[in-house]
């Protein structure tokens, strides 16, 4: 790279920093929200991205402070305000952070978050059409359709909107067509956080750890997902003469589709993690390629590149040492607010100091295995009684016409070949006859105290009886008919490590104080410039 060229980037960097941490003023922020609104929208945009950081910046500490409500208070009235800022957090910013870099002042940021909302449930309405026309078991096929129908059900909305917004701009078709990506990412992700999180949402507990975690699964991911995928169909559209007649425009859909089913394709391991980095370089490398070539295709019918980066280069230089300091002061307090963030978010996280937590099965006889502790149990609801049986208790009643003793009940006990422990039956005496008493059916096992009871848990029509091992830490549990899976919320004493919180409270001790120094310091500094000017 030549000098002129480093020169250049350079003073890019610092003049960027200088815009996104920087007060702006009420000017600025009615311009970038009238932006494509007014009548004068001729011309380009000077403006550096700067918005994005302050929406980011306010969604993530909303987002924390109501996790850190829940999860101290359990109170779910403030379940659906964390499901919907999970669900913006990330894709918000990201979208403003799109329409920043868009160099022309003719698309409204209004229009966008309008094509969001309303593409973005089109799309929505679609797919779940289709998914009920479509049903689909096999997990290999279930990929493959999402991926065609999703991706289909977001491209109809993403035509129609750059049709109806009649957009000539490549990067602008962009926009909008990601911005219904934008809207459906975030209905799929505020539903990914409540069906996880709080679908299984027992009176007892809240799986705050499951929210944090989809948290920032399902929003690190949205950056090379939906957004780029319909992105990429609406520039194809705008960029490409006559599309629908086009093996190109066809090429960027089935890219789009493709990198679709290999995301969600039911693959673990390493072969997961392989798939999902293959996906994020293609998906990251096409749309940062096109967000490039149009910024610069466009800009050059308008700017003068050398004098713009020669203007660029000259305010850098000028940027006197208070801004510098200013900046640098904005930044770390930034930095500390989102560090203690974080910090918050792994504390709700944390099995720290709750009573329960929420655990998962993937069948009734996995959770029957939890609630027999693993042990090798059987409950024969068919055994009959053994004459030549070991009778380890007897109950009689007095006949008052006789006034003889009547066996009205026993109890015998059995070893089964292949179960472990000793196992206790009752049985009802009368005339002779003897009925098991299915509330008596019990074992003794050597490493615990009590002997045990047989209960029936009930999974839709199928009732399974088993020994509570583990029953006393069970508090309630749910079986899903869908995929055969259990939940259950369960006692978590065991996870009670305050000496993780302990850690946590040191570290954002730590962060808190180290950065007030830093602050003051900045404060100082920027006092002395002042007085020496």
């Amino acid at each position: 790279m030549n000098k002129p060229d480093t020169a250049v980037d350079r003073a890019r960097i610092t003049y960027f920093f200088r815009e996104t941490f920087r007060a702006h003023s009420k000017a600025e922020y009615r311009e970038i929200f009238s932006r494509g609104l007014n009548e004068d929208n001729e011309g380009i945009s000077g403006a550096f991205p700067w918005l994005y950081v302050r929406a980011f910046f306010a969604l993530f500490l909303l987002f924390t402070i109501n996790t850190l409500i829940l999860r101290i208070t359990n109170n779910k009235l403030y379940v659906p305000s964390v499901n919907f800022l999970g669900g913006i957090t990330f894709v918000v910013p990201f979208i403003i952070l799109l329409f920043e870099l868009y160099p022309k002042r003719d698309l409204s940021l209004i229009i966008l978050i309008a094509v969001l909302v309303g593409g973005g449930t089109f799309a929505g309405l679609l797919s779940q059409i289709g998914y009920m026309l479509i049903p689909v078991k096999n997990e290999w096929l279930a990929a493959v359709e999402a991926g065609v129908l999703e991706e289909f059900c977001k491209a109809v909305p993403a035509i129609i909107a750059v049709a109806l917004l009649k957009q000539k701009n490549p990067y602008a078709c962009f926009l909008i067509a990601a911005a219904v990506g934008v809207g459906f990412s975030v209905i799929e992700d505020m539903g990914y956080i409540f069906y996880y999180s709080d679908k299984y949402y027992f009176e007892y507990h809240s799986d705050i750890q499951a929210t944090v975690m989809l948290f920032f699964d399902r929003g690190l991911s949205s950056f090379c997902t939906h957004v780029l995928w319909t992105g990429a169909i609406g520039w194809a559209c705008c960029s490409i003469e006559k599309p629908l007649k086009s093996l190109s425009f066809f090429g960027i859909v089935i890219l789009g589709v493709g990198l679709h089913i290999c995301w969600d394709l039911p693959v673990d391991g390493w072969i997961q993690v392989a798939i999902l980095g293959a996906c994020v370089v293609a998906a990251a490398s096409v749309n940062i390629s096109i967000v490039h070539i149009s910024r610069k295709r466009t800009k050059k019918l308008y700017v003068d590149e050398k004098a713009a980066n020669e203007e660029i280069i000259r305010e850098a230089k000028e940027m006197g040492e208070r801004m510098r300091f200013t900046n640098a002061a904005n930044l770390t307090f930034a930095l500390i607010c989102t560090v203690l963030a974080a910090l918050i978010l792994l504390f709700c996280a944390m099995p720290i100091g709750i009573d329960y937590q929420q655990r998962e099965f993937s069948s009734p006889r996995e959770f029957i295995s939890y609630v027999e502790g693993g042990y090798k149990l059987k409950v024969d609801l068919e055994r009959n009684y053994d004459v030549d049986g070991r009778n380890v208790e007897k109950r009689y009643i007095i006949d008052e016409t006789t006034g003889k003793d009547v066996l009205t009940y026993v109890i015998q006990s059995t070893e089964i070949s292949g179960c472990d422990g000793v196992y206790f039956y009752g049985y009802y005496v009368n005339d002779g006859k003897y009925e098991q008493d299915t509330s008596c059916i019990a074992v003794e096992l050597e490493n615990e105290q009590n002997r045990l009871y047989a209960q029936e848990y009930v999974f839709d029509t199928d009732i399974i009886w088993a020994f509570d091992v583990n029953g006393n830490k069970i508090i309630d549990y749910v079986y899903h008919s869908k995929d055969g899976t259990v939940t259950a919320a369960t006692d978590a004493e065991e996870f009670r490590n305050f000496g993780a919180l302990i850690i946590i409270c040191a570290v954002g001790c730590a962060v808190t104080v180290a950065g007030t120094v830093i602050l003051v310091g900045f404060t100082i500094k920027l006092r002395r410039l002042k007085d020496e000017k």
